[in-house]
């Protein structure tokens, strides 16, 4: 399988507040892979946002730096695939998938515990049919 990213950034509304749906359109042949069937997703609460509850540029650089943190750990060797980034109304939500959610839990729990720029939390669930994603399309 041939991965090669492509992020598409897609803007919408739910509920009256506008969201930013960054996608990682390179993918492709990943969704539904047997092999990544648990999807992990990233919040970061923001600390400072306009009126539409989207960072400022100061705090965007912070969370380009924390994603690369999260990216250079996990996708080693195809642990995990980054599959979305969503923004909207004071939090940032990375979506990726993985085999060894324990593995990427350690890992977040643990640039979790170094990063004192914002507060992190997770959730994990299986889903096979990627699910999460298809609904953000």
């Amino acid at each position: 399988m041939a991965y090669q990213e492509y992020w598409e950034l897609n803007k919408t509304h739910y509920d009256g507040h506008p969201i930013n749906i960054r996608v990682n359109d390179g993918i492709e042949d990943y969704v539904c892979h047997p092999r990544y069937m648990y999807q992990i997703s990233i919040a970061v609460a923001l600390n400072d946002t306009d009126d539409f509850g989207f960072p400022y540029e100061e705090e965007c650089r912070l969370l380009d730096e924390l994603e690369q943190l999260f990216r250079e750990r996990l996708e080693n060797q195809k642990i995990s695939i980054f599959a979305a980034a969503v923004t909207a109304d004071g939090f940032r939500l990375y979506i990726i998938y993985t085999y060894i959610p324990d593995f990427c839990k350690k890992v977040i729990e643990e640039v979790n515990r170094m990063w004192i720029y914002h507060s992190i939390s997770l959730s994990q669930q299986e889903d096979r049919n990627w699910e999460t994603i298809e609904a953000l399309l």
